[in-house]
């Protein structure tokens, strides 16, 4: 069984939402025009933006470690396969976050022609197959909520809004798709701070494992 601090899980996925809410509405869009202009056009808050987001992605597996945690062997084997996915995801995303934060600006004054979309960095399969594997974080995260949502530990309706927010994030936010990207990011920011006070509300008290 894993055993893993829920009050740490808790901390973790509390300051995960908070953070997600608030780099859902400061992330420009890389799409709509090149991405070099958009990072020198972001000087300001390129580099913290992206270090936060690198903050999530590792907060984010402590947090989904105290999901599986604290369901036992309910998890099945859904919901340990999808904190493997989510802890690849997460540390495939979070390279390509600190490549974001320390790379793209130095090429957006001397390379500019390397950051476009169709060009010789983004479009490698280097970049390309890291960028796949980058979408475990989500798909991870998705498979453990609706692994909990089968069990009576907590809340079936928190599973199955980890699972639904956590696809219409990589459905909505991933490609900014206007409006709707920015109500995905809040209510999968929303479910995981959720999810913070379930697993603290969990180890302040008995534990959330029904009796044999």
């Amino acid at each position: 069984m894993l055993r893993v601090s829920l009050r740490l899980s808790a901390v973790s996925f509390a300051v995960t939402g908070v953070l997600l809410i608030a780099l859902t509405f400061l992330h420009p869009s890389i799409f709509d025009r090149p991405v070099s202009d958009v990072v020198l056009e972001a000087a300001a808050w390129w580099v913290p933006v992206h270090l936060a987001g690198l903050v999530v992605f590792v907060l984010t597996v402590f947090g989904a470690a105290g999901i599986v945690a604290a369901h036992g062997d309910q998890m099945g084997r859904l919901g340990r396969a999808g904190l493997i996915v989510t802890l690849v995801g997460a540390g495939c995303t979070g390279a390509l976050a600190a490549v974001e934060a320390v790379v793209f600006p130095v090429l957006a004054e001397r390379a500019p022609d390397l950051l476009r979309l169709d060009g010789p960095l983004v479009a490698s399969w280097p970049f390309a197959v890291v960028g796949v594997a980058a979408l475990g974080w989500l798909l991870g995260l998705g498979m453990i909520g609706a692994a909990a949502a089968r069990c009576s530990v907590f809340p079936r309706a928190a599973g199955v809004l980890l699972a639904v927010s956590s696809f219409l994030f990589l459905a909505l936010e991933g490609p900014f798709v206007p409006v709707l990207g920015l109500l995905a990011g809040v209510l999968f920011g929303a479910v995981l701070i959720w999810w913070g006070w379930l697993l603290g509300k969990a180890a302040a008290g008995p534990s959330p494992l029904p009796s044999p």
